[in-house]
């Protein structure tokens, strides 16, 4: 740049300041406000609708019925940051506890790879049903889904997060082929 010419910087910054405090000016506005109602919209008209309970009300997290059976094998599938974790697990079930569980065909080998058909499953895995159910009954985790379809004594699938704060503390139980014994 020659001394003497004039010069362009100024406009052009000039300009960006300006831009600037035009994208800045109502984001500090509204950090400034004095209404705590915590970014939560409300509706100011009165509802008509009513609430009344359903006679037939869904089972929810806590209120889930217990599995009557006693007798009964099933396939259990924990998905889980664990050793066997995704392998199916064969569980027999007597008297209402758990008399075997042993790895079931076509699990992938479980997370170690190691797993193999007819092998006794790790302790963890020896769960009933009811085990189960007890884990969807969680009211103290921070997320529980069960999916439970209508008509059936036990769940099919149940996933629980036991705390938001922990990384990898999530775990899915999945029931399937449940045979109860006469």
């Amino acid at each position: 740049m020659e001394p003497g010419a004039p010069s362009t910087r100024p406009t052009e910054m000039r300009s960006l300041a300006l831009t600037l405090a035009a994208l800045v000016l109502p984001l500090s506005l509204a950090a400034c406000s004095d209404d705590d109602s915590g970014g939560v919209a409300s509706d100011p008209a009165p509802t008509t609708a009513t609430s009344t309970p359903s006679p037939t009300a869904e089972p929810t997290v806590g209120t889930y019925p217990e599995f009557g059976p006693t007798d009964y094998t099933f396939e259990l599938t924990v998905t889980c940051f664990c050793i066997g974790g995704g392998a199916p697990v064969v569980v027999t079930v007597a008297d209402g506890e758990v008399e075997a569980a042993v790895y079931g065909a076509g699990g992938g080998g479980g997370r170690d790879g190691g797993i193999v058909e007819g092998a006794p499953a790790e302790q963890t895995f020896w769960m009933t049903i009811n085990d189960v159910i007890e884990k969807a009954n969680d009211t103290e985790a921070a997320r529980v889904d069960v999916d439970w379809p209508d008509g059936q004594d036990y769940p099919s699938s149940v996933y629980v997060d036991g705390s938001e704060e922990i990384a990898d503390d999530e775990t899915g139980y999945t029931i399937a082929n449940v045979e109860v014994s006469d």
